[in-house]
């Protein structure tokens, strides 16, 4: 698949099925019966980002660091919850890529969302599609921005 297939299909796709399709929603409840979802789903996006290379497209994944609380040494995709400044999941998916890894708003192609997914620790996630031309740097952040208490 190449960056224009990706580009014409999601021209002709629907936005991804969002948290209030609750009957048609993907989630770990869906995986996993038993699960309870917490009240008050927390908004979050992740990019999906696809590097555009002469073999083609790769996903670009991430590993979370071993000294975490929460889904430490985890395979993952860069993202975070959206925060009051972001003015939505697509901002918010761009920002924390941004701060986890370094890859810059001005790298990226936002071509489309996926699906949310509901995750049983309470998250409302939104794949955020992207594709990143070349050339692009990337850097480990190990500290991203300290989070401004919640209210």
């Amino acid at each position: 698949m190449t960056a224009a297939d990706v580009r014409a299909r999601f021209a002709a796709h629907q936005p991804g099925i969002r948290s209030f399709d609750s009957e048609r929603v993907r989630g770990d409840h869906l995986l996993d019966p038993g699960v309870k979802l917490p009240p008050g789903l927390t908004p979050a996006a992740v990019l999906v980002p696809l590097l555009e290379r002469e073999s083609g497209l790769q996903v670009l994944l991430t590993q979370r660091t071993a000294n975490l609380s929460a889904h430490a040494g985890q395979i993952s995709l860069p993202g975070g919850r959206v925060e009051p400044e972001d003015t939505d999941a697509v901002q918010a998916a761009l920002r924390e890529t941004a701060e986890e890894i370094g890859l810059p708003r001005s790298g990226i192609e936002v071509v489309g969302r996926l699906d949310t997914y509901i995750t049983g620790t309470g998250f409302e996630i939104v794949p955020v599609v992207g594709l990143v031309r070349a050339p692009f740097s990337l850097r480990l952040v190990l500290h991203p921005r300290p989070r401004q208490p919640q209210a």
